[in-house]
Order: structure tokens, then C-alpha cells, then sequence
């Protein structure tokens, strides 16, 4: 398998580029045809070559009809948006640390478990189900505790919003 790979993935990287792929979908065709040829036993392959191309005519078509299903064609890439200033305002950067501060703020009004648990799922990725085993709890009591947090943030950042 190695040795077709060496031998046929320029040829199969030429084909693909042949039909207006980027350099990049390119070798996920090539690696798709190679993936798909692995399935296969080689005794059961008479022309490996011919057989190596049909496979790449139909990564092509599967590629294709998988692009005409999500309508890549109508996608915008993000590559073209700017999502941030890449030097920000000073008013925005200012509004950015009030609202932090605002955020921090009102963290440090809940309770000392309930700001704990929060911050473990929210900025540790800990689940309901870790959070109840670590303080042995049951998950309710966390989903409960999590509803505080939230409601409370809320609450405090629509208050800062409205000044």
C-alpha cells in the first residue's frame, strides 16, 4: 500500500487539481482514494491503476453531491470577514473592561458554591454529572445551583446595560 501511495499520489493530486480543487481538498481526495482502496483486498484489483482512477471519479462525485447538499456554494468563507477590529477603538476596549468588571462583580456576590460551581463548568468544562460527584450532590442540586448563577448574571448584566 505504501509503495502505490508513493507512486500514485502526484498523478491522483494532478487529477483532482485538474478539476479546480484547492491544493488542500486535493489531498483529502487523495487520501479518501487510498482510504477507500485499504478496504479492498489487492488480489481483487486485476489493473490497479484503472482501479485507483475509478475510485478517484468517485470521490469526486461523492465530494460533489456531499458539496451540492450543504450548498457549499452558497456559503460565505469566513476567511473574508473581519470579526475584530484588529486594533479595537478605546471606547470599545473600555466597554469591554466595564463589562468584565461588571461580570466579575457580580460573581463575587453569589454564594461561595454556587460562584465555585459555575466557574468549574464554565471555565473548567467540568459536566452537572462531575460537578454532583465532586460535591456529592445530586445533579438536580447542580442544575439548580447553575439557574441561580445564571439568573443572577443576567439579571446584573441587563442592570449595567441600562445605565
Amino acid at each position: 500500500m505504501a509503495g502505490l501511495a508513493q507512486l500514485y499520489r502526484k498523478p491522483l493530486l494532478r487529477f483532482f487539481a485538474r478539476r479546480a480543487m484547492t491544493p488542500e481538498a486535493a489531498e483529502d481526495c487523495v487520501q479518501d482514494v487510498f482510504v477507500r482502496l485499504a478496504r479492498v483486498a489487492e488480489a481483487d484489483v486485476e489493473n490497479t491503476e484503472a482501479y485507483l482512477f475509478k475510485v478517484a471519479r468517485h470521490v469526486l462525485i461523492d465530494r460533489a453531491r456531499r458539496a451540492s447538499v450543504r450548498r457549499e456554494g452558497q456559503h460565505d468563507s469566513i476567511a473574508d470577514v473581519q470579526l475584530i477590529s484588529p486594533e479595537g477603538s478605546p471606547s470599545r476596549i473600555l466597554e469591554g473592561r466595564e463589562a468584565l468588571e461588571q461580570a466579575a462583580k457580580a460573581l463575587r456576590e453569589l454564594p461561595e458554591r454556587t460562584r465555585n460551581i459555575f466557574l468549574l463548568n464554565r471555565l473548567d468544562g467540568l459536566t452537572y454529572t462531575q460537578l454532583s460527584a465532586r460535591y456529592a450532590v445530586n445533579i438536580k442540586v447542580i442544575e439548580r445551583e447553575m439557574g441561580k448563577a445564571l439568573s443572577h448574571l443576567r439579571q446584573r448584566l441587563a442592570d449595567h446595560d441600562q445605565r
